[in-house]
């Protein structure tokens, strides 16, 4: 994979990203402007919902799909939908999908794809087709002042952390909390959250002792919120070529929505706009080139 080019600080999001609201569901978005002629079509047989492009997310997720002031979504993810979609010749309709039934949503076809800044992993390639996009980091956070005197991610036996359910991160917890105890150490205790932004609550209100997250949405949260939060590790999650990729995905053999979206993201990259939606959110660090090659 290739990084996308130009350098931007990951903070700088803080400076674009508005304040989130709560909703349910997103539903049809008519505001898809095309940049861009249309460079494939997807056979309405093949879709959710006949002329959209029915996108399973996990909102809120700053800054990469989120609800502005007004209730509308934006972020890095919204962006790149919008531009896949007109790109296709379709709308976008998100589909408002929890972490940890999303992939059920996309193998019972209630959406035509997920766009949820999954983990890449081995367990996830046996269910759904991914493409990797971006790099991500994980990080312990802990209160300000790390109260608790807390360490990395390998020492985390006898507390309490919180995580998304279904997450990799939670995963991750249950690996160390074996560790832990085949070492002979108190286990972990794993408290799970629907979404990511309660389990950072959960660590705001004393109920976690640390929260293993991404790093991209805690720093947005340590530089927007002003949490009084702050890290003891920061590491890449699984292994090889998989360490640290995020993707989006499909249903196995679904070439039929899977080729025209790969094919309006190559014209993205090849234009120029691809790398300038991640520069709009000062993520460009992050970003990769979309590639399902493993």
């Amino acid at each position: 994979m290739k990084r996308a080019v130009q350098r931007i600080t990951v903070l700088a999001v803080a400076a674009l990203a508005a304040t989130a609201c709560t909703k349910a569901s997103t539903g049809d978005d008519d505001s898809t402007t095309p940049s861009a002629d249309v460079v494939a079509t997807v056979d309405s047989s093949a879709l959710v919902r006949p002329g959209h492009l029915t996108t399973c997310m996990d909102m809120p997720y700053k800054p990469f799909q989120y609800f502005d002031e007004s209730g509308d979504p934006v972020g890095v993810d919204i962006d790149l939908i919008k531009e896949v979609a007109a790109r296709i010749g379709l709308k976008i309709n998100i589909q408002n999908s929890v972490f940890d039934t999303i992939i059920a949503a996309l193998k019972g076809g209630k959406c035509d794809m997920i766009w949820a800044d999954q983990y890449v992993t081995p367990e996830r390639i046996e269910q759904i087709d991914m493409v990797g996009y971006w790099k991500a980091s994980e990080v312990v956070v802990v209160p300000e002042g790390n109260p608790k005197g807390m360490g990395g991610k390998d020492e985390l036996c006898g507390f309490k952390v919180a995580g998304q359910k279904g997450g990799a991160d939670v995963a991750a917890l249950e690996q160390l909390d074996a560790a832990c105890k085949a070492a002979g150490r108190p286990g972990i205790e794993i408290l799970q959250f629907p979404r990511s932004p309660d389990a950072y609550q959960a660590l705001a209100s004393g109920h976690a002792d640390a929260w293993m997250t991404e790093q991209v949405a805690a720093l947005l949260l340590k530089e927007e919120s002003n949490a009084k939060i702050e890290f003891t590790d920061t590491f890449a999650l699984g292994d090889g070529d998989l360490a640290g990729l995020t993707g989006l995905s499909f249903r196995i053999d679904d070439g039929a929505v899977k080729e025209p979206v790969m094919k309006a993201l190559a014209a993205m990259v090849e234009d120029g706009t691809y790398a300038e939606i991640w520069e709009k959110w000062g993520l460009t660090d992050a970003a990769l080139e979309p590639d399902d090659s493993f």
